[in-house]
Order: C-alpha cells, then sequence, then structure tokens
C-alpha cells in the first residue's frame, strides 16, 4: 500500500513531470530527466503550488501555506529558479487572511496577483519584481461585490474587468497615486466584454465588446488613452456573419488587425476563423477562414468518421450549400511572435447529465437535466504572418478531458522554430508515471497495490492546478511538432 505522506511529498514533482509527459500520441520522442525539484510537505498545513514560465530567465515557484488549525494569515513563498532547477532567489509574503486571490498576470518584468476582501470594495495588489524578488503592495476601493473576470497590467495601472449589477466594467486604478477611475461607454445592459487588450508600446486601452441591439450583433473595439479618455469606437459588423471574438495584434497607433472566430448568426457556434485589418478606425471587410478550409481540423476524428464528414462537406458545397458548424471554442491569447502570430483554441461543449425524476404521491415527475462540466474534444493551432495572412494549422486530439470550469487545458510554448504542448491527463496515465519511479518510492507499487484510490483526490485537484501550470522550457522533453 502506497503510504500518504509519501504520496504528498511527490505530488509536486509528479504535477510537473506530467505536464511535460503526457502528450497526445502519434510523436516519437524520449523523456530524460534532467533535474528534479522535491518538496517537502508539512503537516497540519494546507499547501497549494503554481508554476509560472519565465522563458529562458526559468520558472517562478509559488507554494501558498496556511494552517489546518486556527485563523493566521497565509504565508506566500515565491523562489525563482534559473534553466537548471537552481534557486536564485526567495521572498516571503504573509497575506491578510480577510483577503482572496482573485486572478494574477504577468509581463516580462513583473508578475502581479490581485486580492479581494470579499463583501467589501477592499482590493490588494502583490507585485513581484521577476528580476531581484521584490514585492511591493498596493491597496485600494473598487467597487465592491465586482464579478471579476479579467485582470491585467499597464504601466503603473491596474485593470481589473468584469460585471456590477450585471453590467460590464473596467475599472482602472493607479499604484502611483491610488485614484481609482470607470472607463466611460461600457457600463450598459446587454453588453458583454469579449477581451481587455493593452498596447504597452502606444500607451493604449482597447476593450472589444459584443452586444446585441435589435437583433443586430454588434462586436465593437473601444479605444482609450493611458489615462482612461475614450479615443474611438470601432464598430465590425457584417451582413451574413457575426464575430464571437477578437484580439488585436497592432502595428502602430492607428493600424492594426483584429483575429477571432465567427459565427452564423448571433449564436456561440463558431464557423471558423477571420482575419481582418483597421486602419484609421475603418476595419476592412474581414478574410473569413471556414474550418473546412483547414487541412487539419477534423483530424481528431477517426479516420472512417473524418472521411464521411469531409464527403458530405464536399457534397454540400458542390451543390453551392453552405456548411453550418456548430463548434465552441476557448480562444487563447495570440503568440506573436517576430515573424509569425499563432492562435490556439479548444473546441468543447457542454456536458449535461440526466437526473432521475422525483416521485411524489406515486407520480413520476419529469427527468431533469443539470451541467455536469465542459469536455474537451480537440485543439487547433494555426499560425498567420505578420500581415495577417493565414500560413498554416494543426489540430491536437485530447481524449477523455473535463472540467468543472470552463478554462484553457492546453499549453503551446514556441521553443527555437518548433513548439512544445500540453495537456493535463493525470488520471490515465498516472499509473504509467508511477511505475517509473519504483525505486524512488521504495518498491512500494505491485499490482495488488491500491494507490488508484489514493490518488483519486490528489489527481483530481492537480488537474485542476496543472490547467494554470505553465509548460516549462527547461532541458529536454518530450515534445509535438506542430509546423
Amino acid at each position: 500500500m502506497l503510504n500518504r505522506s509519501l504520496l504528498k511529498k511527490y505530488c509536486l514533482f509528479l504535477s510537473l513531470l506530467l505536464a511535460l509527459a503526457l502528450l497526445p500520441g502519434g510523436v516519437s520522442a524520449q523523456l530524460q530527466q534532467t533535474n528534479r525539484i522535491e518538496m517537502p510537505t508539512h503537516e497540519l498545513t494546507n499547501e497549494q503550488f503554481d508554476v509560472f514560465s519565465l522563458g529562458e530567465d526559468g520558472a517562478l515557484m509559488v507554494v501558498r501555506r496556511s494552517n489546518y488549525l486556527g485563523n493566521r494569515d497565509e504565508d506566500w513563498i515565491f523562489t525563482k529558479y534559473d534553466t537548471t532547477l537552481q534557486a536564485i532567489w526567495t521572498q516571503r509574503y504573509s497575506m491578510d487572511i480577510r483577503y482572496i486571490p482573485v486572478m494574477s498576470y504577468q509581463n516580462a518584468y513583473y508578475a502581479y496577483w490581485l486580492f479581494a476582501e470579499p463583501d467589501t470594495d477592499h482590493f490588494l495588489f502583490m507585485q513581484v519584481d521577476l528580476e531581484r524578488g521584490n514585492i511591493d503592495i498596493h491597496r485600494g476601493n473598487l467597487l465592491a461585490n465586482v464579478n471579476v473576470n479579467q485582470f491585467k497590467v499597464i504601466g503603473s495601472k491596474a485593470l481589473v474587468a468584469g460585471y456590477y449589477r450585471n453590467r460590464p466594467v473596467v475599472i482602472v486604478h493607479s499604484f502611483f497615486d491610488h485614484t481609482t477611475r470607470v472607463l466611460p461607454g461600457l457600463f450598459e445592459r446587454n453588453m458583454e466584454i469579449n477581451n481587455v487588450d493593452i498596447n504597452e508600446v502606444d500607451g493604449l486601452i482597447n476593450v472589444i465588446t459584443y452586444a446585441i441591439v435589435k437583433k443586430e450583433c454588434l462586436f465593437t473595439i473601444k479605444t482609450y488613452n493611458y489615462e482612461g479618455k475614450l479615443l474611438k469606437n470601432t464598430v465590425l459588423k457584417h451582413p451574413d456573419y457575426s464575430l464571437i471574438s477578437g484580439q488585436i495584434v497592432p502595428l502602430n497607433p492607428d493600424d492594426s488587425y483584429l483575429i477571432g472566430n465567427y459565427s452564423d448568426g448571433c449564436t456561440p457556434f463558431s464557423q471558423g476563423l477571420y482575419v481582418t485589418h483597421i486602419e484609421d478606425n475603418v476595419p476592412e471587410v474581414p478574410q473569413f477562414i471556414e474550418f473546412s478550409e483547414l487541412q487539419n481540423f477534423f483530424n481528431f476524428m477517426k479516420p472512417k468518421r473524418r472521411q464521411r464528414v469531409l464527403d458530405r462537406i464536399g457534397k454540400r458545397k458542390s451543390m453551392g450549400k453552405e456548411n453550418k458548424f456548430r463548434y465552441r471554442l476557448l480562444v487563447h491569447n495570440l503568440i506573436q511572435l517576430e515573424n509569425e502570430i499563432v492562435l490556439v483554441a479548444e473546441v468543447y461543449y457542454p456536458n449535461y447529465k440526466t437526473n432521475s425524476p422525483a416521485t411524489f404521491n406515486g407520480m413520476s415527475r419529469q427527468y431533469m437535466r443539470s451541467m455536469d462540466g465542459y469536455r474537451y474534444t480537440h485543439a487547433i493551432v494555426c499560425g498567420f504572418d505578420r500581415n495577417g495572412n493565414f500560413l498554416w494549422d494543426n489540430c491536437i486530439t485530447i481524449k477523455d478531458l473535463t472540467s468543472y470550469e470552463l478554462q484553457e487545458m492546453v499549453q503551446l510554448t514556441p521553443i527555437d522554430d518548433y513548439f512544445v504542448l500540453a495537456y493535463p491527463q493525470v488520471l490515465k496515465g498516472i499509473e504509467y508515471i508511477l511505475a517509473g519511479f519504483q525505486d524512488s518510492l521504495g518498491g512500494q507499487i505491485g499490482p495488488e497495490s491500491n494507490f488508484r484510490d489514493l490518488w483519486r483526490e490528489e489527481a483530481l485537484r492537480y488537474q485542476k492546478l496543472m490547467a494554470q501550470t505553465s509548460t516549462w522550457d527547461i532541458g529536454q522533453k518530450m515534445s509535438l511538432i506542430i509546423n
């Protein structure tokens, strides 16, 4: 039987390894362990681990530690490692237990965490210098009970986007003078915030909104300067299609590209991808790329089914009929390289379960369906050049991956002229991974071991944790070459 304390000792190490090792099949590669970190756990403490990739600078490990007993503050321990996993610096901060973490944000120089005190307007911002490890704390009063869904930082100002009383709002808080303001033109009914995009070079804030007005879908880019003044509104609409999401690729203050996915009518179901050029506040006609035009989009299907689908698509096109797709996409932030823009999107669908009918006075009521998380089927990766021209695509099958929260599960990291892709699949692969640690675990794993039961709770917790763990580009690793 696997010792539970030994099990906890290796949880962090295994979670990092799984993110690198459990990749979709079809690619021949070898995983070689170069260095490893063992984090001994502490009795009577609740611990959570997060790892943030710093690219060629290594990685940042964040350990949150609190006592099961009592109401003492929570310790946050930050350690930066270089690419050989040697510790460069460690910093500790004792966080007031009244505050809970909401979101984090990272740029090239700093990592930020947003905290909120529930049922109050008190917020706290933690800023960690990635070079030296210095920690700065900024406090502010924003809006009580804001449902936050985006958090970013531009210069010395934090942007907190979400919904207040069921209306969209973007709050700007200055770390310099501790002032807070709300961006104008957003607090309206029937409007949703699609994305908050920052242009640090030109000091611009772009808030992309989506609204249905008189059965017409309006996709709007509201551009603000660094001080929060509304500079321009750019409205994008098409007679046949509706834009669902969009991300801006700036060329200069008045020239940019918008890349995202689109639908047929005002629905959340994607028909494909689009690229449009916007110059002097005037958008050009978008270039629409239907899913059937992607070379590998349907590769997640079994060969016979894929061929039937492709034959049906070809037949409809030959008859002059338009194909209708019903795919939901979770689009990641664009990866912008020197000569290329990479879009990653995960295809998912809501998972429902049927509850048993209730019986009253011998009469059976109808069956009820309830939401049971999200199931992911595959991920697509598409490359564009800096002029917005579509270059290539690939598809990665995701097997048996579900989540009760809609969140990014696939991670893509560019390294030199290829990409490393990883996604968490703990429960399916844990037996294989553990078998490789026979010696490390004292030979306690055998056919009669009940480690599956012991690991199930931990694995489910790390399934969610790994969704927030960046792929480490450290040493030699299993990789999936997609271009």
